[in-house]
């Protein structure tokens, strides 16, 4: 049965330990901010993923567990449904605890230190993390933008930055923070680079789900076949991060069967029993509740868009076409962007993830988690004009 709730709803969230409220003074250097950095919801994770999680408990042991065949139907028959996408069993595998774990274990095992790994940018941090952190070197190809402010992959320039110890490429579809949705063109002419080059690609598609009215994601998966690792979680689209639970999707056997023994051998072939709870209840009773949030955050979307071209001169916020991130374009305000960041914290009030931890193409932005009530979204944009005036 599915639920909706009232998303206006404010929901104190302080106090409960949560990174997004309660943490806020080690990066911002305040306690007292309005966050709308870290990408989760300010809404209530949906009812029958609590219930079915409470249902649980009703049992006392909490042992380890396997998966059941609901497991495993559940995710085929929501991909299936909403992404037109009908994946064997056998393609999938899984990630505890989360995704970017499971693409570290890709990277580790198809690559070696100091070979290098391309990553269209501005990304996801973590991703370029991934690579940096763990001793390989990054290519960066920036994506295209557009006169219009839009952004789009630039295969040409991707290939022409390929060296010959280039084993795989990571990137992030839809796109964080920029909420680009990719075209089939696009897809197809990356597919293709892929397979000219003998690369894999790595698709982080975390915000698959939540896709804006009128736009319709398309999963790599199913344009580059065997060359391809495609990595979804329920954690966004239902507002679970705290029981994170992630899925890869992989084609070919052989590098199917290396990420199995990869799991063996860190001893990740167990999930946890909350986050696949969840991921069942999510994927058979949240679709109307996911419909309502995408509804609402494409309003948010037009609400921040509005205010911003409204009120505060030098800023606008960038089309988005996934997503619940705000990609704030503050190029035409002329401030360097420390500057801006001092005022959105010390006057404004807000904080916000600086553009620059995506890659040295978010010079000039920032990126503003829209997932809330749209009173606290309104809170929020008087802080920015607050700090712009």
């Amino acid at each position: 049965m599915d639920v909706k709730f009232d998303l206006d709803a404010r929901i104190e969230r302080r106090g409960s330990d949560s990174y997004k409220w309660d943490d806020n003074e080690k990066l911002f250097g305040r306690s007292d901010l309005l966050p709308f950095w870290v990408a989760d919801m300010d809404f209530a994770t949906p009812q029958p993923i609590l219930d079915a999680i409470s249902a649980r408990c009703e049992h006392p042991v909490l042992g380890y567990g396997i998966r059941s065949d609901e497991y495993f139907t559940a995710f085929q028959d929501w991909f299936r449904k909403r992404h037109q996408w009908d994946i064997p069993r056998h393609w999938m595998t899984f990630s505890p605890p989360s995704s970017i774990v499971g693409i570290h274990g890709v990277i580790s095992m198809l690559t070696k230190p100091g070979e290098t790994i391309a990553v269209p940018t501005p990304t996801y941090g973590p991703l370029i993390d991934l690579v940096v952190k763990n001793d390989r070197s990054i290519i960066r190809s920036s994506l295209r933008e557009d006169e219009d402010g839009r952004f789009h992959l630039d295969v040409a320039d991707l290939e022409s930055k390929l060296e010959a110890d280039t084993r795989l490429i990571v990137f992030c579809s839809p796109n964080n923070p920029v909420g680009r949705v990719f075209t089939r063109d696009e897809l197809e002419a990356l597919a293709d680079l892929a397979n000219r080059r003998n690369l894999i690609v790595v698709s982080d598609e975390v915000h698959c789900d939540l896709v804006m009215p009128g736009h319709r994601h398309i999963p790599y998966g199913t344009v580059g076949g065997e060359r391809s690792v495609t990595v979804v979680s329920p954690n966004k689209t239902f507002n679970t991060a705290g029981i994170p639970q992630a899925t890869l999707i992989m084609p070919d056997p052989e590098l199917r069967d290396r990420y199995k023994a990869y799991l063996d051998r860190m001893q990740l072939n167990h999930d946890s029993t909350f986050g696949a709870e969840g991921m069942v209840a999510g994927y058979r009773h949240c679709a109307l509740w996911l419909d309502d949030v995408i509804t609402y955050i494409a309003g948010n979307h037009q609400f921040a868009a509005d205010y911003l071209e409204e009120h505060v001169a030098g800023v606008c916020k960038v089309t988005a076409e996934a997503t619940y991130l705000g990609w704030l374009d503050f190029r035409e305000t002329g401030l360097a962007q420390a500057d801006v960041m001092d005022r959105l914290v010390n006057i404004g009030g807000v904080g916000l993830y600086s553009g620059t931890d995506f890659g040295a193409e978010g010079e000039g932005f920032f990126r503003m988690n829209l997932a809330c009530p749209r009173a606290l979204l309104e809170q929020g944009l008087e802080g920015i004009r607050k700090a712009m005036k």
